[in-house]
């Protein structure tokens, strides 16, 4: 997905499988034992979408019920994953031999991802441990070897997360796009035309291809994008990813291609984060990485990005114009184009360059610099029929920010 030095894994960060209460249906165990279609669903989607790492972040109730090692349903043929002796993840083994790193986490107030063990706990509790907020929650996810991520930035205020002072926090969600209580208020998402259209592809007649579902749920975010914008201009290194939040909890309905419409499957494809590492691939190096926030958002819904890049060289930014990859020759020709932004302190990203060819930039003013590359997808068109009104410029790719010193 992108040029450069190091290796591109395809990662998802935020995921709950069989421990969070809430996932499978509310189902994720049964007769005291895992959901196992729904586990079985979860690691199927993992394979069939070519996954690096999945990050899980599972609630605290059913999370902190189970000893560490419990909270990683290991199968047959798995890889154990373990530092100092403890068990720390596992890989999937897929079978035509692809394999899965997957990294246990939470979510409750914060959200740390790549835990090494369960947090001390607080006043004797271990659910109350990974309830806690704010700084002192931190320390602990941090102690216990996570990165502290916040999801829903949206729903923070600016004086909460600069006192998290996260690794990570989230520019995407697509919960955002389908909660009532977010999406209207927050977001400006007419609800009942959401829903309407949802429902136009869970049709069979209408003839749609539920994969392009997304562009009928698909809205930016824009308070993440501000908040992101503001710790950027002050200097506060953060990765900004897209968090995929699945569950298999909202659409069990089936869908004409016989999916249920929030499968893992769907949600994995629809996006995911690029992230460059380093040397072998490692529970280590996929961490440093993340810190490091080597790492871009890929809305791959649209078509997989092949030849986007991002890059300081010399004095100039760099930035590359991605394709489709394997787009099929028949269909209509999507329009991309790419741009460069700066972060400002007034949590807006002003565009200082912009063009339908590769960018070279040379920076006037020192800051914080990303850029993006966005498609109008017109390969859509033939899988849309009477729907061609939801296809417009949407975005691709987020890379995340170089930093541009004084001279």
């Amino acid at each position: 997905m992108g040029d450069g030095h190091g290796r591109w894994l395809r990662v998802v960060v935020h995921a709950h499988s069989v421990q969070s209460s809430d996932a499978c249906d509310g189902r994720p165990y049964v007769d005291g034992a895992p959901n196992e279609p729904c586990l079985q669903s979860f690691r199927g989607a993992a394979c069939a979408t070519k996954l690096d790492v999945v990050f899980l972040t599972e609630h605290a109730d059913r999370l902190a019920s189970v000893r560490f090692e419990e909270s990683m349903p290991l199968r047959e043929g798995d890889e154990p994953l373990r530092e100092d002796g403890a068990l720390v993840g596992y890989r999937i083994r897929c079978a035509d031999g692809h394999r899965v790193m997957v990294l246990p986490g939470a979510e409750n107030d914060l959200m740390p991802i790549g835990l090494a063990r369960h947090p001390t706990p607080v006043d004797g509790s271990l659910e109350r441990a990974y309830r806690t907020g704010g700084a002192r929650g931190a320390r602990l996810f941090r102690e216990a070897g996570a990165l502290v991520a916040v999801a829903h930035v949206e729903s923070r205020g600016r004086a909460q997360l600069r006192a998290i002072a996260p690794e990570v926090i989230e520019l995407y969600n697509v919960h955002a796009n389908i909660d009532p209580a977010i999406a209207g208020p927050t977001l400006g998402i007419d609800m009942n035309r959401l829903r309407a259209d949802v429902l136009r592809f869970a049709d069979p007649d209408a003839d749609l291809d539920p994969e392009w579902g997304f562009l009928a749920i698909f809205r930016e975010n824009r308070p993440d994008l501000a908040h992101w914008a503001v710790f950027a201009a002050e200097g506060r290194p953060v990765a900004a990813v897209a968090g995929s939040d699945a569950h298999e909890n909202r659409f069990p309905m089936r869908f004409p291609d016989g999916e249920r419409g929030d499968s893992y499957r769907r949600i994995f494809r629809w996006y995911a984060n690029a992230l460059q590492v380093d040397g072998d691939v490692t529970r280590r190096s996929v961490m440093r990485a993340l810190a490091q926030a080597r790492v871009w958002a890929v809305l791959e819904a649209w078509g997989t990005p092949e030849g986007f890049s991002f890059a300081k060289e010399g004095g100039a930014l760099r930035v590359g114009v991605p394709r489709v990859y394997a787009l099929d020759p028949s269909l209509p020709r999507p329009e991309v184009r790419v741009r460069i932004l700066r972060a400002g302190a007034d949590a807006t990203w002003q565009e200082v360059a912009a063009g339908r060819e590769a960018l070279s930039y040379t920076p006037t003013r020192p800051g914080a610099y990303r850029a993006e590359a966005l498609i109008t997808p017109h390969h859509a068109r033939p899988y849309l029929p009477g729907m061609e009104r939801l296809i417009r410029e949407v975005p691709w790719v987020y890379s995340n920010v170089i930093a541009v010193p004084r001279p």
